[in-house]
């Protein structure tokens, strides 16, 4: 299994470009023009009117292509995969430290298991500064509302993944919010009790296509006139340790690697 090359560094100033602001500060020069050109063949444009981001946290590469049946919600409607190389080590603050800034842990601050207020540029940011109005829906006490937080953003915290997944669908269909960022993390939590194959590892990574799949559909009968990126965006992978037990933080391809899937929803 080789690493895949494009750095998950690229994420956030790509999804800048189509949102239409300006890149947070750290964010490299290179985009994935993958992502641009599906905007631009989808709706003629560069950018689109809304954004919804879903992350449901630690489904790696490997995983996704070992189960593609349980992925197949997401593949169908999804006509573009983009194989990202995470940021290392691969844990998940670190991880989404550097999906929603651009930067690297050397930039960000953060190089191991370390949940704390980033004070850096972020995507959250260069919305709510050109006037986006942003919805953060997340388990209460995980990373990304812990990283961005004291953001000029309204921010949704709850208990489960079931009541994010609920949470997310009302806010899109009411339409008030330009860029909605979902994260829930049912399978991350099985898998480290478990293993990333386990009978319940593998009816909670169902749960999340579950979850993506009720975002996709609110979508769809929400955004009328309305061109929308949505994506589905894990932070890492995992693997099985000797102990038997499931875990992720290794610089191995299993850990490493990230697909991420791309929409575009026309209104």
């Amino acid at each position: 299994m080789e690493f895949f090359d494009i750095p998950l560094t690229r994420f956030a100033g790509t999804i800048a470009d189509v949102s239409g602001v300006r890149a947070p500060e750290y964010c490299p020069k290179e985009r994935v023009e993958e992502i641009k050109t599906l905007v631009r063949d989808t709706t003629g444009k560069d950018t689109v009117d809304k954004v919804v981001i879903y992350n449901p946290d630690a489904l790696g590469a490997w995983y996704v292509d070992k189960y593609a049946e349980t992925f197949k919600p997401v593949t169908s409607v999804c006509p573009l995969r983009v194989n990202y190389l995470t940021s290392y080590p691969p844990k998940t603050p670190v991880c989404f430290g550097t999906m929603f800034t651009g930067a690297t842990p050397d930039q960000h601050g953060i190089h191991h298991y370390d949940k704390h207020l980033l004070k850096i540029e972020s995507l959250f940011d260069v919305w709510a500064e050109a006037g986006k109005k942003v919805a953060m829906v997340s388990v209460a006490g995980q990373s990304i509302p812990i990283l961005f937080a004291e953001r000029d953003i309204d921010y949704y915290l709850y208990a489960t993944d079931g009541a994010v997944t609920a949470k997310a669908v009302e806010l899109i269909e009411s339409g008030k919010y330009d860029v909605v960022e979902v994260y829930t993390m049912e399978y991350d939590t099985v898998m480290h009790m478990t293993h990333p194959q386990s009978f319940f590892a593998k009816r909670a990574a169902r749960h999340h296509v579950e979850s993506f799949t009720a975002i996709y559909d609110a979508v769809k009968r929400s955004y009328a006139g309305q061109n929308t990126l949505l994506t589905f965006s894990p932070d890492h992978g995992v693997h099985r340790e000797w102990y038997l037990l499931g875990n992720h933080g290794k610089n191995i391809p299993k850990d490493m690697n990230l697909s991420h899937f791309y929409t575009v929803v026309k209104g």
